[in-house]
């Protein structure tokens, strides 16, 4: 995950002056600054370019204050964006956006106790009883950030500010969804009672037609994954003869039209977007490429509906914070946002997992 290393790092919570809010104008001709957008129909525009560059000026002498002013902007900027796209977190299950103060807690309830049987005449008759059971999901905090050019910004030249702003975004929009994948993976791995679960080189149909009829007992199921491993579904969707294959108009037109079925034996078939890590390559057979941010071998089997075992968090919103890079000595600053997710302790057969390790093996999956 993203890592910046700071020193002399100071908390713009300590040294913002409290006087702009998301609904300030000078706000919001940041903002139009940044996109390169006219800021002429914003009321007293002028005047707020010209405080933009004037904390510029102080922030590059030094002015902590300053510094930390443009960052409540940036912030005001980037926020909305992010927990809005935060909420996709929950297309594996539940989403929950929490205050800064609110504890991280999950309650499940399991069945306890001996099961019901048939009894003799007269005899009692026994039933198992429901138990709740509440416990703390650990967070991480998420990072990104961006070396600032307070010179430019003393100039009103706003260009780097927006390359910045949406580099933040990505970065922890990206890696908020790579840490909820190893968390899964992690969680029904290591499950020890009933699970539908498969690992092994390639995407094998019957492990795919075991793992659905599994959890669709729990709810009509999707099958999701990176294209890598989902458009493996392609190959079981057809029939032979055992001389040739055969595979229906509408198939074949779903597959042109979009490199993959729609549905497969009544699961519905969905790409999960997992773009390049633009800043880490690799050399495969002797061809250098990007490396995907997320691992490309994890097929989901998830229950639609709303019953899947699976909920993610985030608390608060962004925080930021400016330092020197220890390794360049660049003024940087970092943004953080705080995340959570877990998988139902003791309802991990709700949900179903194939890896296939041609494409990406266990130590990828290290949280």
């Amino acid at each position: 995950m993203a890592n910046f290393e700071l020193n002399n790092i100071r908390k713009d919570a300590d040294y913002t002056s409290g006087k702009i809010n998301s609904r300030s104008p000078v706000v919001e001709v940041f903002s139009r600054m940044a996109k390169g957008m006219d800021v002429g129909t914003v009321k007293a525009a002028d005047q707020a370019v010209e405080y933009i560059k004037g904390l510029g000026t102080k922030a590059m002498n030094g002015d902590a204050t300053a510094a930390a002013e443009l960052n409540e902007m940036r912030r005001f900027v980037i926020e909305p964006l992010l927990l809005e796209e935060a909420k996709l977190l929950g297309i594996f299950g539940s989403y929950q956006a929490l205050a800064y103060g609110d504890s991280i807690e999950r309650e499940v309830s399991v069945l306890a106790g001996e099961k019901s049987r048939i009894q003799a005449p007269n005899g009692d008759v026994t039933f198992p009883s429901w138990v709740r059971d509440t416990y703390t999901v650990p967070s991480v905090t998420i990072s990104g950030g961006y070396a600032v050019d307070y010179r430019a910004v003393s100039l009103g030249d706003m260009q780097k500010e927006n390359v910045g702003m949406e580099q933040v975004r990505t970065d922890i929009r990206n890696q908020a969804a790579l840490y909820v994948v190893k968390k899964l993976y992690a969680a029904i791995k290591a499950a020890t009672g009933v699970k539908f679960w498969a690992e092994g080189a390639g995407i094998a149909q019957l492990s795919l037609d075991r793992i659905v009829n599994g959890v669709r007992r729990f709810g009509p199921t999707s099958i999701l994954g990176s294209y890598a491993a989902v458009s493996q579904v392609n190959a079981f969707v057809g029939w032979t003869n055992g001389v040739s294959f055969g595979i229906s108009d509408p198939a074949m037109e779903e597959i042109r039209k979009d490199g993959l079925v729609g549905m497969y034996k009544g699961s519905i078939v969905r790409e999960l977007a997992n773009p390049f890590n633009l800043t880490e390559t690799r050399v495969v057979s002797t061809i250098k490429e990007f490396v995907p941010l997320m691992p490309d071998g994890l097929l989901f089997v998830l229950p639609t509906g709303g019953k899947s075992p699976v909920m993610t968090w985030t608390r608060g919103g962004l925080t930021s914070m400016t330092g020197n890079d220890i390794s360049t000595g660049k003024v940087l600053t970092r943004f953080d946002l705080e995340v959570a997710a877990d998988v139902a302790k003791g309802h991990e057969h709700e949900i179903g997992l194939i890896n296939d390790t041609n494409l990406s093996s266990a130590a990828s999956y290290a949280i």
